[in-house]
């Protein structure tokens, strides 16, 4: 571009730049919700992430807590097997004496009759003989590895139905345990031959039974931890 001076010679003018606002403003106008979109994609991003990290760090707590309750419940089922075992070859010990001891009793009573009665009005009257054994030995019976899974509330994992099986195992054990401290405060305190001998065949007809009814307790629960671990390993 040329201009007259006051000489008349072309002079050059200078290109002068004249922005395109227009232009300018529809390029800019584009780029923001580009850099939106882009900006929202990094938080959906960053969110994702972070969800995924609480999820596997709640689920890795949580199979560590499921692993520990497996452990407790196995070493729970271990000692209530080894517990009924020894609890059952206790009562297989006494069982068979009191048996016996309940039978010879029973005839005895029933032989000497009027002499026992005899003897019971009159102390001075012979007391008729022999009589049989009176041991009113008992069945030993522990209560630890119940007493463990309370102590650790491993029963909350283990099976419902096996926990009430044991749980009424127990309590029959301790009614037989108060059954022969009952007797035993008895033989202490007794003051008559005749009634101390009726007392304690009467015993033995109970404990008998109290007997029979934990070994079928016992063999019904230990097939059922042996099934239980097996499952387990």
């Amino acid at each position: 571009m040329r201009a007259w001076s006051s000489k008349g010679y072309n002079l050059p003018m200078p290109d002068v730049h004249v922005p395109h606002l227009e232009e300018e403003t529809h390029s800019h106008g584009a780029e923001r919700p580009k850099r939106a979109w882009q900006s929202l994609l990094k938080i959906g991003l960053e969110v994702v992430l972070i969800t995924t990290g609480v999820f596997l760090g709640l689920a890795g707590e949580q199979w560590r807590e499921s692993a520990r309750h497996r452990e407790l419940a196995h070493a729970s089922l271990e000692r209530f097997r080894g517990e009924f075992r020894g609890n059952r070859a206790e009562v297989l010990r006494v069982h068979e004496a009191h048996v016996k001891e309940e039978r010879e009793l029973a005839v005895y009573l029933n032989a000497h009759a009027r002499e026992l009665m005899e003897s019971a009005v009159d102390p001075r009257k012979p007391f008729p003989g022999p009589v049989p054994d009176t041991r009113t030995d008992h069945a030993g019976f522990d209560y630890s590895a119940w007493e463990v899974a309370v102590a650790t509330q491993s029963l909350a994992y283990l099976e419902p139905d096996l926990v009430a099986a044991m749980s009424g195992a127990y309590r029959l054990q301790q009614v037989y345990d108060d059954s022969h401290r009952a007797i035993a405060q008895t033989s202490y305190s007794a003051v008559n031959a005749v009634q101390y001998l009726r007392g304690v065949t009467n015993w033995f007809g109970d404990v008998v039974l109290y007997e029979e009814l934990l070994l079928k307790r016992y063999d019904a629960i230990l097939t059922r931890l042996d099934r239980a671990l097996t499952a387990a390993n």
